[in-house]
């Protein structure tokens, strides 16, 4: 459990803050606080989160230690948060650091508080060692977009949304089956994974901590993830997590890699994995799904399209290393 004035070293605790404002890590009590900013960050309504469920699953972020939430006081008033948390990606060794929400209310804005948040999200980020910082923008976010830039981040993945979760009943072609993907296939999804471009295959001595990581996420109860195989061989993937977000009820599904071989693209393997993970998040109870592609994948964003996906904005990164491992 976090505590609710750190005696550790936290790598956010070492930013100083802009004149006349706090930054400290977040505390149950800033629930209702921090609820009032996130509302507030979207012109798109959000529907209210249980107020029980809410404070659940904010309990939650704040006991884990893979979360970095801060918030930041000025004039007595809660006027921005952070909220930073670290992912497994597969065909990686270290984490993913992920800023889904970094808000100031706008009569606080241009005091340097959201860089200096954005800043704490850096710290925690190289504090952990990890080799991607991504953080989520919203359609029409031109501020928070400029800000990115200006530290350094690159605009690098467009995000898409599904809600409701629909599903269009695609079959897999007759001599492809789709199954859940197990530990004895570390090697061969590895491999498919590194087909989106060199620098997702690891170095030969990091294979260990990547087997170690994939591990880890084929045996979390959320895992939703599938894979095709034709004959023996393993041609494609869509890896998908269900995750509790403080903007809507119903849990979320995040489908972080969907990769098809490049000798069986087109055969509609692609359309298939896809609409079973979506299938399986919703009978799970999911009540949206989301996902990541660059920009350049005209292909997939058809997919995408076809499956019911909407452009939900877009996510701004900082690499530690441009030779990633």
């Amino acid at each position: 459990m976090v505590e609710e004035e750190p005696t550790r070293p936290v790598g956010g605790l070492s930013v100083r803050p802009p004149a006349g404002v706090e930054l400290r890590p977040a505390a149950r009590a800033d629930i209702g606080a921090v609820m009032e900013l996130l509302r507030a960050r979207t012109a798109s309504p959000i529907p209210d989160v249980a107020t029980e469920l809410a404070a659940s699953r904010w309990g939650a972020l704040l006991g884990s230690v893979d979360a970095a939430p801060f918030v930041a006081i000025a004039d007595g008033t809660p006027c921005g948060v952070l909220i930073e948390v670290f992912r497994r990606r597969l065909n990686f060794a270290t984490w993913e650091a992920w800023v889904p929400e970094l808000v100031v209310a706008e009569p606080f804005r241009g005091r340097g508080i959201g860089r200096a948040l954005l800043r704490i999200a850096i710290e925690e980020w190289r504090l952990r060692g990890g080799h991607r910082l991504s953080a989520e923008i919203e359609p029409g976010e031109a501020v928070g977009e400029a800000l990115l830039a200006r530290m350094g981040f690159e605009d690098a993945f467009l995000r898409f949304r599904l809600e409701p979760m629909a599903t269009r009943g695609r079959p897999a072609p007759p001599d492809v089956v789709l199954r859940g993907i197990e530990p004895g296939d570390t090697e061969a999804v590895t491999r498919l994974v590194a087909e989106m471009g060199s620098r997702l295959s690891p170095v030969p001595e990091r294979m260990g901590a990547v087997a170690r990581t994939f591990r880890e996420l084929n045996s979390r109860t959320a895992d939703r993830s599938l894979l095709a195989q034709r004959g023996g061989v393993v041609v494609g993937v869509c890896t998908a997590e269900l995750r509790g977000t403080l903007r809507r009820d119903a849990p979320e599904l995040w489908i972080p890699e969907l990769i098809v071989s490049e000798p069986m693209r087109g055969s509609g393997i692609g359309a298939a994995l896809l609409d079973a993970v979506i299938a399986a998040g919703r009978d799970a109870g999911a009540g949206s799904a989301v996902l990541e592609s660059g920009p350049r994948r005209a292909s997939a964003h058809r997919l995408y399209a076809a499956a019911g996906f909407g452009a939900a904005g877009g996510v701004f990164t900082l690499l530690r290393d441009r030779r990633e491992r």
